[in-house]
């Protein structure tokens, strides 16, 4: 991995290992059951009402019309849920955290609020940037604690280092030295330097290589 290359320190095991993490894996995992149990309240609420008022009743339709959507909705967001998760635990499973330098900045980004130039607004967004033994860019991604819902950094945080668990050139875990908090974050555009055969096998078994790359 090109972090080793650079001289930067690899962590032995796996990210998984790092107390704590697998409580919060564990803890988001359980969050696939409200999605299940909202299906299954929704289909049995449109059950019990056809069974009732019938089929074609007016009520029937008037219920099958309003919940159908409402039960697309929820198997679309638990399976994307259950995706997320997957992804996480797929991630921090296979690969070990590295210790990278960093710098912080701000970039412009497409936002809901800000200015509008030609046609869009834009904002502004927190990056911490992966820094090559030169100084140097040498990918960047969100910083790890925004829109975070764990705990929070064990102790004071060492502005210049994050921990990453993945591949550069497409993305992984992102976390603050010591593992927690974390999150997953992939690059906008892939990295185009091209990796040794473990390093895209990796990259492919936990599917952060896009499928364009892997012919």
């Amino acid at each position: 991995m090109i972090a080793a290359e650079y001289g930067y320190e690899v962590l032995p095991g796996v990210a998984v290992d790092t107390p704590g993490v697998e409580d919060v894996l564990r803890r988001r995992e359980r969050g696939l059951r409200w999605g299940v149990l909202a299906l299954a309240a929704e289909v049995l609420l449109l059950a019990a009402v056809l069974s009732v008022a019938g089929p074609g009743s007016a009520p029937g339709l008037v219920t099958t019309a309003c919940l159908t959507p409402v039960i697309a909705a929820t198997v679309g967001l638990t399976l994307l849920w259950r995706r997320a998760r997957r992804r996480e635990r797929l991630v921090m499973s296979t690969y070990a955290w590295q210790v990278w330098p960093v710098r912080t900045q701000d970039v412009r980004v497409v936002a809901a609020e800000g200015e509008r130039v030609q046609g869009r607004r834009w904002g502004t967004d927190g990056r911490v940037v992966l820094l090559q033994p030169d100084g140097q860019s040498h990918c960047s991604f969100p910083v790890p604690r925004d829109g975070w819902d764990g705990p929070g950094p064990r102790g004071p945080r060492p502005a210049d280092r994050v921990w990453f668990a993945g591949d550069t050139r497409f993305g992984g875990m992102v976390a603050e030295p010591g593992g927690l908090p974390f999150r997953y974050v992939v690059r906008s555009t892939p990295g185009k330097r091209r990796g040794i055969g473990v390093e895209d096998e990796l990259a492919r078994r936990t599917g952060l290589m896009p499928r364009s790359r892997r012919r």
